[in-house]
């Protein structure tokens, strides 16, 4: 469900996940004959040679050979794409675009040179200029079907689906016994909401049988829709029939984390960059997750492959300047912030994270401008539940016991309240239940701190959390309060909190009234009025900034 994780915008992200376009570097070849140096300063013993060697695979040698040729031959447009195909071959790729560029200039208009130079832009995550070679080499010869499939495999990576829809729904009608067309034009009509029409598409593909693509665009068409368990269950079938597919994990590990699995979902983003380093929303989503656990040195790497392959992308943008924020290069995360911020205008996660760099910094003028702007975001993002400054709505609960009643305003004008919503069988509540304890052993003299046990997030017999049944957990729903009181003590005994839990009546009354389900924790100040209220989602919850409301609620007791 959407509450359960605030969705990452990654709906533009994608790559044809049906279709492994593997174009062989074609070589330009001089020399049909292959021939031995004659002496060391022969040319055309080196560079048969050197052919000779990168048909034997052995790249690094043919690399020497071709260079050595090149000395002797600079204008030899062949050679230097030979070169750059045996530089790909090494995972050179900048230096085997410098080739194919200058072998394009030798040889303007050869399709083979252009295509090299396409793939090679793309194979190093430059996805733009490759879409931009591809686009001329289509314009050039519309009907090369495989060009066609490539630019608009491109263009999913991208995020330009409407491009793609464009490109191949022409290709379709002509063609529509075409999987791969029909495929990749699917996706896209998926991608952008166009839910119908993708879905004509997919039963054209089910009816050749069952197929890891077709589950993956079934999949892809229950996480567009966000029925993120639904997804899980068809992607996680698709893992198992070809867990190689392109940009398969990349959904399945956004569809895990959507579903409240973390630990899973970095687990499928990792496997989808084994196989394609340059993955957007994998990269992207696992340096989240990492900036999320404060790995900020780990997560960089990934958020500046992520900016490579999008470099207008404001979200990899904000995620660098939090992992330079975070490895302390204030100034230059400032620089990347601001930009983010800009991009996202409300976007309350960039502002928080500017403001905390303004403070650093000690700009008081921008920090005061940014503390504004962050406060009126809270304002908006809490529509749903009490927000930033409303008085807290006042309840009396019962504890897990049945017995003690408490009642919410008795503290007002006495000590600040940190409010805890969850149940046992929420995993983000599960995860964060370390925190929330090193917090009250910190201020359990200063602030009282309470939970209030609410509606199981997965019930059994409900859809189940992949992580909660990687653990083993299951829960019936509680039919009474002494079922529900039951619950609520056993989840502080597991989770040994050391704070006491309330329970919730069966009508839910409280949870609707804060909006907490499936796991949601406030700070209260002393006037009753909430000053700092988040989701505990991994990539919500930020502990540091609980802690941060708490103490200037306590300060100003």
């Amino acid at each position: 469900m959407r509450d359960e994780k605030r969705e990452i915008r990654m709906r533009e992200a994608g790559r044809s996940c049906c279709l492994s376009l593997v174009c062989c570097l074609s070589s330009l070849v001089f020399l049909t004959a292959v021939a031995r140096p004659q002496s060391t300063g022969d040319p055309m013993a080196i560079v048969q040679h050197a052919y000779q060697l990168q048909q034997q695979g052995d790249y690094a040698a043919a690399a020497d050979a071709y260079r050595t040729f090149l000395k002797l031959r600079p204008d030899e447009a062949g050679a230097h794409s030979n070169l750059g195909a045996v530089l790909v071959n090494l995972g050179r790729y900048d230096e085997a675009i410098t080739e194919y560029q200058t072998a394009e200039k030798l040889l303007p208009g050869d399709p083979r040179i252009g295509l090299n130079l396409a793939l090679a832009y793309e194979k190093s995550g430059r996805l733009r200029e490759a879409a931009g070679k591809f686009e001329s080499l289509h314009a050039a010869a519309p009907q090369e079907k495989q060009v066609t499939l490539l630019l608009a495999d491109c263009d999913l990576q991208l995020g330009e689906n409407d491009r793609v829809i464009a490109l191949l729904q022409p290709r379709e009608q002509d063609d529509p016994a075409d999987m791969a067309i029909a495929y990749m034009l699917g996706t896209a009509l998926i991608r952008t909401q166009r839910i119908a029409d993708g879905q004509v598409l997919l039963d054209r593909i089910l009816r050749n049988g069952d197929s890891p693509e077709a589950r993956f665009l079934l999949g892809t068409r229950f996480y567009e829709s966000g029925d993120y368990p639904a997804a899980v269950k068809e992607l996680a079938g698709a893992v198992e029939l070809n867990p190689k597919l392109p940009q398969l994990q990349s959904y399945y590990g956004l569809a895990l984390l959507n579903t409240g699995d973390p630990d899973a979902a970095a687990g499928a983003f990792r496997s989808e960059l084994a196989e394609n380093p340059n993955d957007y929303a994998s990269n992207l989503a696992l340096g989240q997750i990492l900036i999320a656990a404060r790995h900020f040195d780990d997560a960089m790497p990934l958020v500046q492959r992520a900016l490579l392959v999008r470099p207008q992308s404001a979200d990899a943008l904000l995620a660098l300047g939090e992992c330079l924020s975070g490895v302390g290069k204030a100034r230059e995360a400032r620089e990347r912030l601001e930009a983010a911020a800009q991009a996202l205008p409300e976007s309350l996660e960039a502002h928080q994270a500017l403001l905390s760099v303004y403070t650093r910094l000690g700009l008081a003028v921008e920090a005061a401008r940014e503390r504004a702007t962050v406060n009126r975001l809270q304002l908006a993002s809490n529509r749903d539940g009490p927000t930033i400054h409303q008085l807290a709505p006042d309840f009396e609960l019962a504890d897990a016991a049945g017995r003690n009643g408490v009642r919410l305003s008795d503290f007002r004008g006495k000590s600040p309240i940190v409010l805890v919503f969850g149940s046992y069988t929420c995993p983000n509540f599960r995860a964060s239940a370390d925190a929330l304890n090193a917090l009250y052993r910190r201020y359990d003299s200063q602030a009282r701190f309470f939970l209030v046990y609410i509606r199981e997030a997965h019930a059994e017999g409900d859809w189940q959390s992949t992580r909660n049944e990687r653990e083993g957990l299951a829960l019936e729903p509680a039919e009474t309060m002494d079922e529900k009181e039951s619950h609520a003590a056993m989840c502080s005994l597991k989770l040994h909190l050391a704070f006491p839990a309330l329970v919730d009546k069966m009508d839910g009354a409280v949870e609707s009234a804060y909006a907490a389900w499936p796991s949601r924790a406030f700070v209260i100040g002393t006037d009753g009025r909430i000053l700092y209220s988040t989701r505990l989602t991994q990539l919500d919850f930020r502990p540091e900034e609980m802690e941060s409301a708490l103490r200037a609620a306590i300060a100003n007791k």
